[in-house]
């Protein structure tokens, strides 16, 4: 008998995520990329694929456009991911990520998304609605399409809130704004993103520390704040953790923020506790910087690295 996934992402402004890789960028000159890589993106469709690789089944959902989906064809022929994407007229958007190996990181540049229609993000909630069971997570994570409100955000969050699934929200603003306004179960910031949301200047770890233990204590039981080279701060019910991995082979930061919460809903799934999880999630992003393909990492492979992941309680 199949089994229930018990995790839907939803990805309402997915991308086609070009990645180029150059010795050295120089604007305003030719540039000869070395080699580059197309792949179906956007933050759901990312969690969805770590979670594959690791061997958890997803439901993935949001909008595509029907006139550039080979991409999402290749992601959809993966058994364990179940494609459930509401197609609506044109492109989803392309990302090009420009990683040069002189260090001086990547470069994004995002062009616009699709703009579904009233009528279409209606169709979206009443798929979303059906797919509702209590306990199920639903994983929202991405920015939002141009004719997607804040407002509407909250109310699909409510929604699925009211039908008693448990929501992990990936994004930033006024959507993260909104997400933590909803009640919703886990929110997973960087830390400028948090700082644009609370307006703390949020500066040192102490101050970031503080910030998250204060969110988790009022607003959302779960909080994750990435912090690139610095880490990683988890906060729950039980505990609060810090993580740090081994110095990385860095090959792209795309992705890793995305594969952090893979990880730690990977953790959840398999009821790993408090300090388990966020070591899972800081091996799943410490592995995302090292495989531009965003390959995710097998359990056996996982368990190994998650000896080496430095967790330190707070």
């Amino acid at each position: 008998m199949k089994s229930i996934p018990s995790i839907v992402t939803v990805t309402l402004n997915p991308a086609i995520d070009e990645t180029v890789f150059l010795d050295e960028l120089r604007p305003g000159f030719v540039n000869r990329a070395e080699c580059h890589h197309r792949q179906a993106g956007g933050k759901g469709i990312n969690v969805s694929s770590m979670l594959a690789a690791y061997g958890i089944e997803t439901i993935a959902t949001g909008f595509l456009g029907i006139d550039n989906t080979l991409p999402f064809d290749e992601f959809f022929n993966n058994p364990l991911i179940s494609d459930e994407f509401v197609r609506i007229p044109g492109e989803c958007r392309t990302g090009i990520k420009i990683v040069t190996r002189s260090g001086s990181g990547t470069t994004d540049i995002n062009f616009p998304g699709l703009s579904p229609s009233a009528s279409e993000f209606l169709t979206l909630s009443k798929k979303l609605s059906d797919l509702v069971v209590p306990g199920r997570w639903f994983v929202v994570a991405g920015s939002l399409p141009s004719s997607v409100s804040p407002e509407d955000f909250g109310n699909m969050l409510r929604m699925l809130k009211s039908g008693g699934a448990k929501i992990a929200v990936d994004t930033s603003g006024p959507p993260l704004r909104a997400a933590m306004d909803c009640g919703v179960d886990l929110v997973k910031p960087n830390h400028h993103e948090l700082d644009e949301v609370l307006r703390l200047g949020l500066t040192d770890m102490a101050s970031r520390t503080i910030a998250a233990l204060k969110l988790q204590r009022e607003r959302v039981p779960y909080v994750i704040l990435s912090m690139g080279s610095d880490g990683a701060l988890f906060v729950s019910p039980e505990c609060a953790c810090m993580t740090a991995a081994p110095p990385a082979d860095v090959v792209s930061t795309v992705g890793a923020g995305d594969s952090l919460l893979a990880g730690y809903l990977a953790a959840m799934s398999t009821g790993m506790n408090a300090m388990d999880r966020a070591a899972l999630a800081t091996v799943f992003a410490w592995s995302s910087l090292e495989n531009f393909r965003r390959e995710g990492i097998i359990p056996m492979e996982a368990e190994t690295r998650m000896k080496r992941i430095k967790v330190t309680a707070l």
